[in-house]
């Protein structure tokens, strides 16, 4: 029988997936701390040399919409959509182990929802694209959906479980694996990503719904207006507008919970109280807390908060963490 993985063969990082970080990609002096943490946890990605990524992430009614909204997702193929801030591409999804990975799942008692077509927007691509290095057929990748977007989301605990299930069956790989959670922290989406029952219009309604027709909004026209608004939102942002939708007080709390590396800390977090307090977009927290959970359930090392800032040009309250290959996990710090 294999034993349990050392923490060499386990690596994470938590970063954000806002369309702004494409958007701002050239301009890197308004958040150069920023970057210069996202690219470290880059180079410790490519030195880790992974043999499968699992990326947890979200979507924005791209590819997911309210007829048939799951709280989880894996896919067994998938293909990244050229959305604003995302990246396009073909992944290398090893579907017999995304198979596996759901097998187990299923046995652990989670009802999960599978795709061999599954579609991905910067929820997913952006990361990928950055520790890719844009090729997103670089690695094998298995992409896991969480919702985030929509009423009603899992809770916090649940999440938690999820990425401890899918750590302990990465575990029996005996392959170096890394995690990414890609999303948050604290920022404002319901203009653009509205509930059904906050939906502006009955054609927006009807694309939270449905998605693109011909009858309602084609793709391209929802595609369209997300962009103009990003690089709108983009532009107010690096001129220092001061109506940021960061809530500095959220996230300095949630972050100084997640860094206990207690990832059990947030079973009792609401999800209405996660919406009022720091924004819809701070739902993605949910990916964070899976990632870890997964990498610290795989025999992942010490979790380190490495770059946060609520006065940020990304409009999000951008945060970058990680679990290093090589350091032991010894207990809260």
């Amino acid at each position: 029988m294999r034993g349990r993985p050392s923490a060499e063969q386990v690596y994470v990082a938590c970063v954000p997936h806002t369309p702004l970080v494409r958007l701002q990609q050239d301009q890197r002096t308004p958040s150069r701390a920023f970057w210069e943490a996202y690219d470290a946890r880059i180079a410790d990605f490519d030195a880790f040399d992974p043999e499968l990524v699992i990326i947890f992430g979200a979507d924005h009614y791209s590819n997911v919409h309210l007829n048939l909204m799951p709280s989880f997702l894996i896919g067994h193929g998938a293909q990244a959509i050229d959305d604003c801030g995302g990246h396009p591409g073909k992944l290398d999804v090893p579907s017999a182990l995304s198979v596996g990975l759901s097998n187990h799942l299923i046995m652990k008692s989670f009802d999960i929802a599978t795709s061999y077509a599954m579609k991905l927007d910067h929820g997913f691509s952006s990361a990928l694209s950055y520790f890719l290095h844009d090729d997103l057929a670089a690695r094998p990748v298995i992409p896991i959906f969480i919702n985030a977007v929509a009423e009603p989301r899992p809770a916090l605990r649940r999440c938690r479980e999820f990425g401890e299930a899918i750590g302990a069956w990465a575990a029996q790989l005996q392959k170096r694996v890394a995690f990414i959670g890609s999303g948050g922290l604290s920022h404002v989406t319901g203009r653009m990503f509205p509930q059904f029952h906050t939906a502006p219009t009955e054609a927006v309604r009807h694309y939270i719904v449905h998605g693109g027709s011909d009858e309602g909004i084609p793709n391209e026209k929802w595609h369209g207006n997300i962009s103009a608004m990003c690089r709108a939102t983009s532009d107010r942002m690096v001129e220092g507008d001061p109506e940021s939708t960061v809530r500095p007080g959220w996230d300095l709390r949630f972050l100084d919970a997640f860094g206990t590396a207690d990832m059990a800390c947030f079973d009792n977090w609401q999800d209405a109280d996660i919406v009022r307090e720091g924004g819809e977009g701070a739902s993605e927290i949910r990916m964070w807390i899976a990632a870890v959970a997964a990498g610290q359930s795989a025999g992942g090392g010490i979790l380190s908060v490495d770059y946060y800032s609520g006065d940020t040009s990304l409009g999000v309250g951008a945060a970058v963490a990680h679990i290093a290959p090589g350091k032991v996990f010894s207990g809260l710090h």
